[in-house]
């Protein structure tokens, strides 16, 4: 494929460009033919493609190789790509933020680790770390027309109690037939262990609404959360911001409840599924009717 079909093709998906050096490295590789048939798919209208596009041309950018090897790793760009095409965007800002504190660079050494980076120097041992090693987090993302959740295991910073993150981006203007989300702006909303308990009661079906204020360092987020029978309705409000407003298909949620039993029993690891929900229903009955309890 020439080099300015493939440019015309990341424009028309609002990519990067990237230079025939950069191509150079997907020659004869696996990757390199998947990122030809994403090319040739998204051009005829398959835009659903344009996300294996990103996680090649990001991850063949010259600043996230350097920063993998000033790291100390081997740069590994088949098991970079995989890992984007799992997490989407999520890594690449993890890495490009590495040199900005301790803590960041903690989190892009994990990151690094846990999709299988090897060190420059095998006999040395891991880059020293001002604080713990923690693995990287799985996360998946929820669409919709104007925006997009993002919901990714997190560890509470004071108890180091596990939960999740809850985590919304609006559409940018002007990405005409392929979206483009506003991650780099998006608003964060962490639960807490026990918003946790009352997001699963939610998502089965046993409370009809919820609402959570005073999130984040300036206590001016929300999160609300509405069971609509057919659907789940979320939206993520902070002052001064677009709300960010996404319908979660029940098929959809499935995933939700699923990361929640998985960090509360994290948790509470005496405890079984049955434990979890027994909990629930005995918080459900004593909620106040303002919750709207769904009476069965």
């Amino acid at each position: 494929m020439k080099l300015s079909t493939i440019l015309e093709t990341l424009a028309a998906a609002r990519l990067p460009s990237v230079t025939s050096e950069q191509l150079r490295h997907l020659v004869g590789t696996a990757e390199g033919k998947a990122f030809a048939d994403d090319l040739k798919w998204f051009a005829a209208g398959e835009t659903g493609r344009r996300e294996q596009l990103a996680a090649v041309v990001h991850a063949l950018a010259p600043a996230v190789r350097g920063t993998v090897e000033q790291l100390g790793f081997q740069f590994d760009l088949p098991a970079l790509i995989a890992a984007a095409k799992v997490d989407g965007s999520t890594g690449f800002d993890t890495i490009k933020a590495a040199n900005a504190n301790p803590g960041n660079r903690a989190r892009a050494i994990a990151y690094l680790q846990g999709v299988g980076m090897q060190l420059a120097n095998r006999t040395a041992a891991a880059p020293a770390l001002a604080t713990p090693l923690e693995p990287p987090y799985y996360s998946f993302k929820i669409f919709s027309s104007a925006a997009a959740l993002c919901i990714a295991e997190a560890t509470t910073r004071a108890e180091r109690k596990h939960t999740i993150n809850i985590e919304g981006a609006v559409v940018l203007a002007g990405g005409g037939a392929c979206k483009t989300f506003d991650w780099p702006n998006k608003i964060v909303v962490q639960l807490t262990v026990q918003e946790a308990y009352q997001v699963l009661a939610l998502l089965e079906n046993k409370i009809r609404s919820l609402r959570f204020d005073g999130h984040g360092r300036e206590h001016d987020k929300s999160l609300q959360i509405e069971f609509q029978d057919s659907h789940y309705y979320f939206r993520l409000i902070q002052r001064g911001r677009s709300v960010v407003a996404v319908p979660v298909r029940a098929v959809d949620s499935l995933q939700i409840v699923s990361l929640l039993y998985k960090q509360l029993l994290r948790n509470e690891s005496h405890l079984g599924i049955g434990d979890i929900r027994a909990m629930i229903d005995r918080m459900v009955a004593m909620m106040p009717i303002a919750v709207d309890p769904l009476r069965r």
